[in-house]
């Protein structure tokens, strides 16, 4: 599996009293090669201890096929669709707000990137964009 990371700014860290809010992410730009299901692109990177609450992504229309085929994970190492499961906002270009019931109040123990992995190829590859934050808090110490 090939993994391109996405983002070039240094992460904000887990600086914070407990439950303080954190969001994470930012727009990154989608290749057309990475829209195959057996690559990864880091979107951003998580402190340990942080709880995942919330999910917004959007996406350009990525497959340009009359009868577009391409869906999207978001996750990590440990679970490709931890935080979103197969979700079609890159046929069209459009976005969603709801969080896959693993990724919720899940607490990540250890510094990790959120990845994005196609779950089902694209038609018609087409480059683009896709904006993607992560809310949540982190946890006690």
């Amino acid at each position: 599996m090939a993994l391109r990371i996405g983002y070039s700014q240094p992460q904000a860290g887990p600086q914070g009293f407990a439950r303080t809010k954190k969001v994470f992410g930012g727009t990154v730009n989608i290749l057309a090669a990475d829209l195959v299901t057996t690559n990864q692109v880091a979107l951003f990177r998580v402190p340990a201890g942080f709880v995942a609450q919330g999910l917004f992504a959007s996406a350009t229309d990525m497959d340009t096929n009359g009868s577009p085929t391409l869906t999207l994970n978001i996750g990590d190492s440990g679970s490709a669709a931890r935080l979103l499961s197969a979700s079609n906002i890159g046929q069209a270009g459009t976005s969603t707000s709801t969080i896959a019931t693993t990724g919720s109040y899940y607490q990540f123990t250890a510094d990790t990137d959120i990845l994005l992995q196609p779950a089902a190829n694209a038609a018609t590859a087409a480059a683009g964009t896709i904006t993607v934050y992560l809310e949540g808090f982190m946890a006690n110490p």
